[in-house]
């Protein structure tokens, strides 16, 4: 049975710089009742720890990204189940217990996730992102939440989501060399191991889209950590549709990033590789593209 407060979840939010909606990822936090929020600081010393309501607790580090940030407020965390909340996010009432329930419910899960609502810098939410997250969520509900299915789209964003303390811990937490899509690292780690759910596909948070979110270039970064990463694992040995999936992840991330050339080579490889990867449209685009003449292409890039 659903339980109304949430005395044995713990809230992570991790903060580095100026956070103009700090108090409202708190307030959020606090209305499901959960047993503490857990302030992270990271290298900035902005928060006034003296100021903050009863309940919450500040953690002072300095510039140790927020991957380690994280791990570093579920180590302090003392309760078995421990949420993760953007310092630019919040939580929809009844997030916490409806999550941590899911995981009571499934002994063999380590991560209950949710749909998100897009909001911008005022508050309000974005009725056209919003649509197109909660498609992308309910398609990957449909898919399930095997690794290859995260791989084709992780529609699971970090604020949304709740975990089983021990798991997290097992697993390694966050990897903290990456501090862009580390949550999709995570993710794929814990699907391989355990099981990962969701509460529907009804909006438990929401996420802030301003002028300060991580940045494409370092989001190509981290994606193309995450491919290297687990190909690495010995994943590139093994042909199958996993392989595939992080090879085609690899060639988008260096085409991202203006690597044409690395583009071109991780590209010619991987339709050697897996040659299942030539119907998928836009690999094919990308290979095509990295054939071309590289100034022709930089061309291109630029006018776009």
């Amino acid at each position: 049975m659903t339980t109304l407060s949430a005395d044995d979840v713990t809230v992570v939010i991790p903060v580095h710089g100026p956070q103009p909606w700090l108090d409202e990822a708190i307030a959020s936090a606090r209305l499901d009742r959960p047993a503490e929020v857990i302030l992270v600081e990271n290298g900035s010393e902005r928060v006034d720890g003296g100021a903050l309501p009863d309940g919450v607790r500040l953690l002072r580090f300095g510039a140790i990204g927020r991957s380690r940030a994280r791990n570093e407020g579920v180590a302090a965390a003392r309760t078995p189940y421990v949420a993760f909340l953007d310092a630019d996010d919040r939580t929809l009432p009844g997030r916490l217990p409806r999550q941590r329930d899911a995981l009571v419910a499934n002994p063999g899960a380590a991560l209950c996730c949710s749909c998100v609502e897009a909001i911008d810098s005022d508050g309000a939410v974005i009725a056209g992102e919003s649509t197109r997250e909660h498609e992308r969520f309910s398609a990957l509900l449909a898919r399930g939440f095997s690794v290859e299915s995260l791989l084709v789209d992780c529609a699971i964003y970090t604020s949304g989501t709740l975990v089983r303390r021990d798991h997290f811990l097992a697993a390694g937490g966050f990897d903290r060399e990456i501090d862009a899509y580390e949550d999709l690292d995570l993710y794929l780690r814990l699907a391989d191991r355990w099981q990962i759910v969701a509460v529907n596909s009804t909006p438990l948070a929401q996420h802030r889209r301003h002028g300060s979110n991580t940045a494409s270039h370092a989001l190509y970064e981290g994606a193309l950590h995450v491919s290297r990463k687990h190909l690495a694992s010995g994943v590139e040995r093994t042909p199958g549709r996993r392989r595939a999936l992080l090879l085609e992840r690899r060639v988008d991330s260096l085409w991202g990033l203006g690597d044409l050339s690395g583009a071109r080579r991780a590209a010619l490889r991987a339709a050697r590789d897996e040659p299942a990867l030539l119907r998928h449209a836009r690999f094919r685009k990308r290979l095509v593209a990295s054939l071309l003449p590289t100034a022709f292409v930089t061309s291109l890039r630029r006018i776009r």
